[in-house]
């Protein structure tokens, strides 16, 4: 009798402790993040590219709500020499940042993005998933393999991100 009753509470103790570890996971993303380093590597040649350098400039932040916004930019981009762009200053700006906003949510170690505004229109409304892992006040996430809009190539992206105090 004490085993039978004592398997059952074993197994929900185990559960319960599983479902508190994610929602712990999911609680110690909120807040703001800023960008540390952002790497791709190619998936076939495994050649590795620093799109925007080794000190690319970045915020990323999560809401308790299920909410998230990115803007990532290269170090380097130079404003427009007017107020009105000329086409190729414009297409530069655009291919020197990422930005994108929408839900997510947290599935054990993945998170699952959704932008719903992006500056790569093809993003909306697509789920973007990131492998995630926290030590400390770092964060790191690895995309799943996707096209590059960058080189054009399938990559996956390694982001490495500081909570901002």
């Amino acid at each position: 009798m004490k085993a039978s009753f004592t398997i059952p509470m074993v197994v929900l103790a185990l559960a319960t402790s599983a479902v508190f570890s994610v929602a712990q996971a999911a609680d110690s993303i909120i807040g703001t993040w800023r960008l540390v380093s952002w790497t791709e590597e190619e998936t076939q040649s495994k050649a590795v590219h620093k799109n925007f350098g080794d000190h690319p400039h970045g915020l990323l932040t999560f809401t308790s709500d299920g909410r998230m916004m990115i803007l990532f930019t290269d170090p380097t981009r130079k404003p427009p020499a007017t107020p009105n762009a000329t086409e190729a200053e414009a297409a530069q700006l655009y291919r020197t940042m990422v930005a994108y906003a929408g839900k997510y949510r947290a599935e054990g170690n993945k998170l699952i993005l959704t932008p719903e505004v992006s500056w790569n229109q093809a993003w909306n409304g697509t789920e973007q998933t990131r492998l995630f892992e926290i030590q400390g006040d770092r964060l790191q996430w690895k995309t799943t393999p996707f096209v590059s809009p960058f080189i054009g190539k399938e990559m996956v992206a390694t982001l490495i991100w500081e909570r901002v105090k």
